[in-house]
Order: C-alpha cells, then structure tokens, then sequence
C-alpha cells in the first residue's frame, strides 16, 4: 500500500537527535489513499513516564492513534508505519 508520512516540521540529523532524547513525537500524520491518521509516537520509557505523571496530576492518561517504537528515530517510525501500512491500516 502506498503512503506517505507528514511529519510535524522538516527534521534534519540534529532536530531527529533531538526527538530521540525526548523519546515523543506527536502529530505524525500518515496519508493513504482512502485515509489519513496522525500518530502520537513514543519510545516505552517516554510513555511510562508520561502515563504515570498524567495519573498523578490529572487521574487518567489517553491517546489517540498512540504508537510505541523502540526509539523515536525516523527509521523506526517508517518501520512501524510500514508494518501498519502492510495491514492496510486496519487492526495496528
């Protein structure tokens, strides 16, 4: 299936060292014929964090269209969307 990933700015080397520190990317935007979805994308340290400072400070954590990559590198979020995009975007 083809597609193409939107992402939330133009990233060189240094903005992707970045992003991999932070271990979170939101607003990935993945376009398809028939559809689009837009990812938030975490590595499983990152996500733990956030989910427990959420329950502290607010009772709940939720996200739409969440994504857990091993690092939030380029490659491997175009891994994962390839993955997704080989199921047709149905059942990721």
């Amino acid at each position: 299936m083809e597609y193409r990933i939107e992402w939330p700015a133009p990233m060189d080397e240094p903005d992707w060292a970045i992003q991999e520190m932070k271990g979170w990317i939101g607003d990935v935007t993945v376009v398809w014929d028939g559809g689009t979805r837009v990812f938030e994308i975490y590595d499983p340290v990152r996500l733990a964090q956030t989910v427990a400072l959420e329950i502290e400070q607010i009772g709940r954590f939720t996200a739409k269209n969440l994504l857990v990559v091993p690092s939030v590198t380029r490659e491997s979020i175009e891994t994962a969307i390839s993955a997704i995009a080989d199921r047709g975007f149905r059942a990721y």
